[in-house]
């Protein structure tokens, strides 16, 4: 049997931040119990109730000391990440730079409260993708608590936490990941103080070392922040099911499949409990979860999955999208391996379509989705009609790639053997013999 491509959605990273929400000793009882009440609300992710209340904290904040008070200031900042959290970035902004003016003419530019402003205006730039200008700030942030607090102060592990974030963000891996090392030891000092701290650096950490491809590594550290997000936080958090996507990818990367279709189940029954149901979100698990089981080989368990993963990203995106025609791939494959050829053919013919549509002819992921086309022609004994679809797509890959590159592998193989099977021996061997060159170059130190 040819081999196809399957369309794997990727998981989206963690991007776990650490905000500062101060409350002061001094504050009067009224607005400490709003203060604290808000607070409570946006660590259980309930942000609107969160910033309804930290509304009533900055009136009161106001009233009792006029607009130009630090406790203003709290309040106001408080406010704004609530904001941010509840996807109103615009209006956060504002109250940022609000508190921010009045922490810096009361108390000077070094200040901690103005480290506060400023950690916090970082955020919601990096909410907004602007990751550079994020660091820069973070720099900023780290160098003021550092000199007024000491360089173990948790507050510094924050820092050095979020500046790690907006590193990554940016991809600069080998920069982020002793940062995020450094956070963690210093919130490991009281790791019962530091509970949720440490599952966020350690979530994060495995993030990374997910991406570097170290992914034994990311399961241990991604295991470690699953137990203490159980012990701390709700069961269907986001920063618990956030962790848990990126448990089930690294336990996909290391074919742990079983290991990973409890992970990905887990995450699935979170999201059919959500009271307000992303159904983008939940497409990308069902596909995710459905992948897995169709490595399982676990076909038929595998296709109800994939096939509502398709109506949701249809539902979401469109007919005509490319991730509708990444779904319409994964459910192909599932009935290709089932053998309902005639199931499938329909299927990936649309996604090509699609990608023809939208990418145009000659892009990489048209030369996959005729592979799998030419694939099945060849599973069904088709070999005539599945040399011309598997020609072009090499003709598409080697145009795109270097001549050496392991991708051109798959569809080269899949081409001489479609040629041996019209007895075209001749150009089947030529074939071979650059993909055997290709292989010996590819595993060259």
């Amino acid at each position: 049997m040819l081999a196809t491509t399957l369309r794997i959605r990727i998981a989206v990273a963690l991007a776990l931040f650490l905000t500062a929400l101060p409350v002061r000793a001094q504050e009067p009882a009224a607005l400490k119990k709003l203060n604290a009440q808000a607070v409570d609300f946006y660590r259980q992710a309930k942000y609107g109730e969160a910033v309804r209340v930290g509304q009533d904290a900055v009136k009161l904040a106001e009233k009792t000391f006029g607009t130009s008070h630090r406790e203003v200031a709290t309040a106001l900042s408080n406010l704004a990440e609530y904001r941010r959290a509840d996807g109103n970035y615009a209006e956060a902004e504002k109250l940022l730079k609000q508190a921010l003016v009045i922490d810096q003419k009361l108390l000077g530019s070094d200040h901690p409260d103005v480290g506060v402003d400023l950690n916090n205006l970082a955020l919601l730039y990096d909410s907004l993708g602007r990751h550079a200008d994020a660091e820069l700030i973070y720099d900023r942030v780290l160098a003021i608590d550092q000199k007024a607090l000491g360089p173990n102060h948790p507050d510094v592990a924050t820092d050095l936490n979020n500046l790690a974030e907006a590193l990554r963000a940016q991809g600069k891996l080998t920069q982020a990941a002793p940062l995020y090392r450094r956070a963690l030891a210093i919130w490991e000092k009281s790791p019962a103080q530091y509970a949720r701290s440490i599952a966020i650096a350690l979530s994060n950490l495995g993030a990374l070392t997910a991406t570097l491809g170290q992914n034994a590594e990311a399961e241990k550290l991604l295991g470690r922040a699953l137990e203490i997000w159980r012990k701390t936080v709700r069961p269907d958090h986001p920063s618990l099911v956030a962790t848990l996507r990126q448990l089930g990818s690294a336990q996909v990367a290391l074919h742990e499949y079983p290991k990973a279709e409890t992970t990905l189940n887990q995450v699935l029954a979170i999201d059919e409990k959500g009271h307000d149901k992303n159904d983008k979100q939940l497409g990308r698990d069902l596909s995710k979860l459905g992948l897995v089981l169709f490595l399982e080989q676990k076909y038929t368990a595998a296709e109800p999955h994939l096939k509502r993963a398709l109506a949701l990203d249809e539902a979401v995106y469109g007919k005509e999208h490319v991730t509708v025609a990444a779904s319409l791939t994964n459910l192909a494959e599932v009935y290709r391996a089932l053998g309902k050829y005639s199931t499938a053919e329909p299927l990936y013919r649309r996604a090509l379509l699609i990608d023809e549509k939208i990418l145009g002819p000659d892009h990489p992921d048209v030369a996959n989705d005729l592979n799998n086309l030419g694939a099945l022609y060849f599973s069904e004994g088709r070999q005539a009609d599945a040399e011309p679809v598997l020609k072009r797509a090499l003709a598409i890959k080697v145009a795109a790639l270097d001549p050496d590159d392991p991708q051109l592998l798959p569809i080269m193989d899949n081409y001489a053997i479609a040629l041996r099977a019209l007895g075209r021996d001749a150009e089947a061997e030529s074939i071979e013999k650059r993909a055997k060159d290709i292989r010996a170059k590819s595993t060259t130190p």
